[in-house]
């Protein structure tokens, strides 16, 4: 698909001006029930015509109109856009009376919630889907779709939480600190490294390159207090650990049988690029996309980037809702995988 993607000057203007009333247009919000009677706010965006659609599973304290960009391109692509905000984010109930704390007691919450949300609010209009998960919002898409392999055609996981960066310390310290403050009644306090919302902009530390873009997310959170979710507890910390052991299992990466495509960005510091090959090998029909220059956002790198994401992405789409015609080549496959990530 051929699209004028934004570039950097203006591009706050362009976003106020064009994109948000182009996309209010097909926008209706509300809350729905959880399992636990929680309540989950979400964004669709309904285009009457269109005859597939994308629901967005967002990372770690992003917020629904941080995709605003994205849903834009997909909208203007033919495509309605369901976007849920995890629970503990956003207009969403929290756990916590901090709204700029990110806590959680079990991570399957956020699969459960999911799947509330698609049999609730998805299901009953939308035949064809495809899953798009960023971050954690990537972790929850994976365990979703290794509970739940027949709700989606296909999906799309840009930088997903398959395992975290723990900074200078390894994954099984920082367990074994978030299992012993939690086992101890602290659960709920910041895990170490975290705190609340920083007013004072920090672009060189975020996961952009785009400065734009970042400023722009950081206006929204500046004006409203349900966007200020910004560290995480330790009860999160531990489950989220284990929910990525969990997730990397062969056995259930297995279960999933959709064509999934994988963006990884070369100057992640937010998660591990290693556990990458873990998913290639062990899910059989995947796609691996290597975007050198970006950091984590890859929605969010340099123009040249940008314009390659969304048009792999387009493509992907295109293909997979076509038919089920596009089988790949596994060792081949499993082979470059290797090769980008320097495992063979």
């Amino acid at each position: 698909m051929k699209v004028d993607y934004l570039g950097e000057e203006g591009y706050r203007s362009h976003m106020q001006c064009t994109v948000e009333p182009y996309i209010k247009k097909y926008r209706r919000k509300g809350y729905f029930e959880s399992y636990d009677d929680t309540s989950i706010f979400y964004y669709a965006y309904r285009k009457p015509e269109a005859k597939k659609c994308v629901v967005i599973s967002h990372g770690f304290c992003e917020f629904a109109e941080k995709y605003n960009e994205m849903i834009y391109y997909f909208l203007l692509a033919g495509y309605s856009v369901y976007l849920p905000e995890h629970r503990g984010h956003g207009y969403s109930e929290r756990d916590t009376e901090d709204t700029e704390k990110v806590h959680i007691e079990d991570f399957e919450d956020y699969v459960r919630d999911f799947h509330c949300f698609m049999k609730k609010i998805v299901r009953e209009q939308e035949k064809d889907r495809i899953l798009f998960g960023h971050s954690m919002g990537g972790a929850v898409a994976v365990r979703y779709l290794e509970q739940y392999p027949d709700i989606f055609q296909g999906a799309v996981l840009s930088s997903p939480m398959l395992r975290m960066q723990t900074g200078k310390y390894p994954e099984w310290l920082a367990k074994w600190v978030a299992d012993y403050f939690t086992m101890t009644g602290r659960g709920m306090e910041y895990a170490a490294g975290q705190k609340g919302f920083d007013a004072k902009p920090d672009f060189s530390g975020s996961s952009c390159v785009s400065e734009e873009r970042y400023r722009y997310v950081f206006e929204k959170r500046m004006k409203d207090l349900q966007y200020r979710t910004y560290g995480a507890s330790y009860a999160w910390l531990r489950t989220a650990i284990k929910a990525t052991a969990v997730l990397r299992k062969k056995e259930n990466l297995e279960k999933i049988t959709i064509p999934v495509l994988l963006f990884v960005a070369g100057r992640d510091h937010m998660v591990d690029n290693r556990a990458a090959a873990e998913f290639v090998n062990g899910v059989r029909k995947v796609s691996l996309k290597y975007m050198e220059n970006s950091k984590h956002e890859i929605f969010n790198a340099d123009y040249e980037t940008r314009a390659a994401y969304y048009e792999q992405i387009f493509d992907f789409l295109v293909n997979v809702t076509a038919s089920e015609r596009n089988e790949r080549n596994d060792e081949e496959e499993i082979t470059e995988t290797g090769k980008i990530l320097g495992t063979v």
